[in-house]
């Protein structure tokens, strides 16, 4: 099984990416957050800073990701990726946030199947690189993703990931499991599963619906539970395991903010972005995450995680004892 972490812009760069998978491990890929291509005249090496090799630990797999819907600027970026050392690309269709799609970007080039023809066209020239797509069932309907995947059978991609909800619904509702199977149906390239892979059982209900897919992609996932691609592949840890992982994650991370400023201000703020996906399953009444919010020291930030943290285990060590 292969399991991929998917990016979250702002969140998953470089340091978390390199800190998870030092306390985890057992993530397959790591994908960066994506860069948007421009004319080359108008592009800048900082674009690439997540991704230059001096910030990311070698033994992390990492695939550049791009955001982009004209075939030559995506080569001249992924001259500038190759020169690096990376051998794969993801092209990224699936973004569904207004600010992209309203430019036929992500998602929104769902609808144009034309563009993509000839995205793909140009693209596919380029053979010092492996393309690997990552899409939706569509921008609004899933007759949209129909064509794009017959496209796509046109083409040598590596692989395609496909979520399972159109753009425009974003994250909201749940992944339709009918409509991606429609699309799975008619690809001839190997398919990974994206969408709503919370848990164990989420896991096993999507094997047992698709026993021939062994690659999937996650990302809120993970970012809730950072234990969850562990746990897929080794079973559960103990309440008392998980804690553990948990804090040296969490402290590792905390070690990266303070070597870059000390100021109480920042410190907060950082930490206080990293439990807004930590303490949907360990706070699931919001009462602790929001104390942290109003918080402006570390002492204060350390006493209110000590309290959530202790009174998460005393749950569920308490619910463990009714089973």
């Amino acid at each position: 099984m292969n399991i991929y972490f998917a990016p979250i812009q702002g969140v998953t760069i470089a340091h978390y990416r390199n800190i998870h998978a030092q306390v985890y491990g057992c993530v397959d890929a790591y994908y960066s957050p994506f860069v948007t291509t421009t004319e080359k005249r108008s592009a800048s090496k900082i674009l690439f800073k997540d991704i230059f090799p001096d910030v990311n630990d070698p033994a992390v797999k990492l695939l550049p990701q791009l955001l982009s819907n004209n075939g030559i600027h995506f080569r001249e970026y992924a001259k500038w990726i190759v020169n690096m050392g990376y051998k794969e690309i993801n092209w990224n269709i699936g973004c569904p946030f207004p600010a992209v799609t309203g430019k036929k970007r992500g998602s929104g080039i769902l609808p144009y199947p034309d563009m993509i023809k000839k995205f793909l066209d140009e693209v596919c020239k380029d053979t010092t690189f492996e393309l690997t797509v990552k899409m939706r069932l569509g921008f609004q309907h899933l007759e949209e993703g129909t064509k794009v995947i017959e496209l796509l059978n046109d083409y040598p991609i590596k692989e395609v990931t496909i979520h399972g909800r159109t753009g425009k619904q974003k994250y909201e509702g749940i992944a339709d499991l009918d409509a991606f199977e429609h699309l799975y149906n008619l690809s001839n390239h190997t398919i990974v599963y994206n969408g709503d892979l919370f848990s164990y059982n989420d896991y096993q209900k999507i094997k047992r619906r698709f026993p021939e897919i062994n690659s999937f992609m996650l990302a809120r996932g993970i970012l809730r539970n950072p234990a969850l691609a562990y746990e897929l592949k080794n079973g559960p840890l103990t309440v008392e395991e998980r804690l553990e992982k948990l804090i040296s994650f969490h402290d590792a991370l905390f070690k990266h903010f303070e070597e870059r400023s000390d100021a109480e201000t920042y410190l907060c703020n950082k930490l206080k972005g990293l439990w807004t996906y930590l303490s949907v399953p360990i706070d699931p009444t919001g009462m602790y995450f929001n104390q942290m919010k109003q918080c402006q020291t570390i002492v204060a930030y350390n006493d209110i995680v000590k309290n959530m943290l202790d009174a998460y285990q005393l749950n569920e060590t308490s619910q463990q004892h009714l089973l």
